[in-house]
């Protein structure tokens, strides 16, 4: 009997014979990961990281149906701020964009670990040095500048990510070492389960330089 998964309720897996609850919620989202793969269901993955690390930019290479959180943020800010940047509510974020479909998709944007239903994040991450050239290019003033690389250098998407989903369904991608093809190639092979893990990406000495 093919187990039944309940998306909302404490996990359940439900066969013949047994029940089985899983409390932790760690291990509760790798379960169900695992029975979706299983399954042969589909599954949400979040690619976030900080801005300039490439998520537009992979996110055309995947061939999976790509939901852009940039595309929401009318709809899930409160205005913007005198910079012109968006206010994001993160408690609309979920009432907004819907991640109980059946598609398997990619939900791109810096604050897509912070939805609901998610299996897999996947956090890019870029050298604070290079990351400092791209936003340059974007004509980035200094003060965001500064504040985009020490987000990246303190890991602080990262952690957020893991903090929301735990570490065995964060996984991490270089941008700043890794040609793009070869980051979209290791995005499908996390998604697909060939990579079980990976070590953490870790640029906090970089900072030390700064001051």
């Amino acid at each position: 009997m093919r187990p039944i998964i309940d998306s909302w309720k404490p996990l359940q897996v439900l066969t013949q014979n047994n029940v089985l609850i899983v409390q932790k919620p760690e291990l509760k989202k790798k379960l169900r990961l695992l029975l979706k793969r299983k399954c042969n269901l589909s599954v949400n993955i979040a690619l976030t990281g900080t801005p300039g690390t490439g998520k537009t930019t992979l996110s055309g290479k995947l061939k999976y149906n790509i939901v852009s959180i940039n595309d929401f943020y009318e709809n899930i800010s409160d205005g913007k701020d005198s910079e012109g940047n968006w206010l994001i509510d993160l408690e609309k974020l979920n009432d907004v964009i819907d991640t109980k479909n059946k598609l398997k998709n990619v939900y791109e944007g810096h604050v897509s670990h912070y939805l609901d239903n998610i299996d897999i994040v996947v956090v890019l991450r870029c050298n604070p040095n290079e990351l400092k050239n791209r936003l340059n290019s974007r004509n980035y003033n200094d003060e965001k500048i500064k504040e985009n690389l020490e987000a990246e250098a303190l890991n602080i998407i990262s952690d957020e990510a893991i903090e929301q989903y735990g570490e065995d369904n964060v996984f991490e991608i270089d941008t700043s070492t890794n040609e793009i093809n070869n980051c979209a190639e290791m995005m499908v092979n996390i998604i697909n389960g060939n990579i079980k893990s990976n070590k953490r990406i870790d640029y906090s000495e970089t900072i030390m330089d700064w001051y």
